[in-house]
């Protein structure tokens, strides 16, 4: 069993003046509604992890469409690197099933690499993606960019 956190936003939230998420399933790109970005810590596992999300839509309208790219923390300094899953990140797609009000799928990508710089004292991340969800009937591939900044600072 695992366990993730995710950021649900409430319905007034906006993304950070200044941030941009976008992604492309090949029809165009996207550009997220809200995002997020942010060093958490989870009290079971004792460990600390760098959570960047994007969404579209809400929960609460059923219209919710989301990722969210989880990075280990390492330490303050700045990290440039690529990731595979299987070497210190997660990926993870949320969407509302519009036929059943209030619920939600969860899927983890089955695939996914990862180019991010991060400045922790900086507070900013910009890099790169692509996954792949292919597990229980999914047949999709995001590409996208971002350019973020820290929840916790100022505009």
């Amino acid at each position: 069993m695992n366990s993730q956190m995710l950021f649900i936003a409430p319905k007034d939230t906006r993304k950070l003046e200044g941030n941009s998420f976008t992604w492309n399933l090949g029809a165009g790109p996207i550009h997220a509604e809200t995002t997020s970005f942010a060093l958490h810590f989870f009290p079971p596992t004792a460990k600390y992890t760098w959570f960047l999300s994007a969404s579209t839509g809400f929960v609460s309208t059923d219209t919710w469409f989301y990722f969210q790219i989880g990075v280990d923390y390492v330490s303050d300094e700045v990290m440039d690197a690529t990731y595979t899953l299987e070497g210190g990140f997660s990926f993870v797609h949320v969407h509302s099933l519009p036929d059943r009000p209030g619920w939600v799928v969860m899927v983890y990508a089955d695939r996914a690499e990862l180019t991010i710089r991060l400045d922790p004292k900086g507070g900013t991340a910009k890099g790169h993606f692509i996954a792949h969800f292919e597990t229980d009937g999914y047949d999709m591939h995001p590409t996208g960019t971002f350019e973020l900044i820290r929840d916790d600072m100022k505009n």
